[in-house]
C-alpha cells in the first residue's frame, strides 16, 4: 500500500470541505478507488497525535507508562476502531445494494477523521481548564459531535443514494459500533 502524497492529503481535506459545504463535483476530489480507500486509512495515522494528545489530557493513556505489550495494546485498539466500521459498513451496504457506491461514503469518511481529530482534541485541552473558557469548549464539544453526526448523515444520504431512515442506520451503526469495540477493547485491555 502507497502512502497518500502531500497534494493528494490537502485535496482529500479541501474535499471534505467542500462536500460539507455541499459543493458539487466535492466528491471527486477524492481518490474513490480501491488503492484511494486503502490510502485513505492513512488519516489514522495523520491523526494519532491528536488521540494520543486526548488521551493524555482526559487521563486514559496510562499505557504510555506501561511496557511494550501496554503499547502494543493501544496500537491494536487504534487499528480495530479504525477498521470495524468500514467493515461493518460495507456489511450494511451489500444487503441494501449499494456496495458498488461504499468507497464513495468511506473514503471521505476516513479523511472526515484528520480535521475532526484535531479540532475535538484542541477542545479537549481547552477543556481540561477551568473557568468559561472551559465550559464554552465542554459546550462546544457536544456542537461539534452533533454537527458530525449531521454531517455523516447527510454524506450517507446523499453518497449512497439510500433514503433518510437507511442513513440514520449507518450513523447509528457507526456510533454503536465505535462504542461497543471500543468497551469491550478497553474491557479486554485492563484484564491483562
Amino acid at each position: 500500500m502507497a502512502v497518500p502524497g502531500p497534494a493528494e492529503i490537502i485535496r482529500a481535506v479541501y474535499g471534505c470541505w467542500c462536500l460539507a459545504l455541499g459543493r458539487p463535483g466535492a466528491i471527486d476530489l477524492f481518490d474513490r478507488s480501491e488503492a484511494g480507500f486503502f490510502r485513505s486509512f492513512f488519516a489514522a495515522a495523520l491523526a494519532l497525535p491528536a488521540f494520543v494528545l486526548s488521551d493524555v489530557v482526559n487521563g486514559g493513556a496510562a499505557w504510555l507508562d506501561g511496557g511494550l505489550l501496554d503499547w502494543v495494546s493501544y496500537a491494536l485498539r487504534y487499528a480495530i476502531y479504525w477498521l470495524v466500521f468500514p467493515l461493518v459498513a460495507c456489511i450494511i451496504a451489500e444487503k441494501i445494494g449499494a456496495l458498488d457506491r461504499i468507497l464513495d461514503l468511506l473514503v471521505p469518511y476516513n479523511w472526515v477523521t484528520l480535521p475532526f481529530g484535531y479540532l475535538f482534541c484542541a477542545l479537549t485541552v481547552i477543556r481540561a481548564g477551568e473557568g468559561p473558557v472551559a465550559d464554552l469548549a465542554e459546550s462546544l464539544s457536544v456542537f461539534v459531535w452533533v454537527g458530525l453526526l449531521f454531517l455523516m448523515y447527510r454524506w450517507a444520504r446523499q453518497l449512497l443514494g439510500v433514503s433518510a431512515l437507511m442513513a440514520f442506520g449507518f450513523v447509528l451503526a457507526d456510533e454503536m459500533v465505535s462504542l461497543v469495540s471500543y468497551l469491550l477493547l478497553e474491557s479486554v485491555a485492563a484484564s491483562m
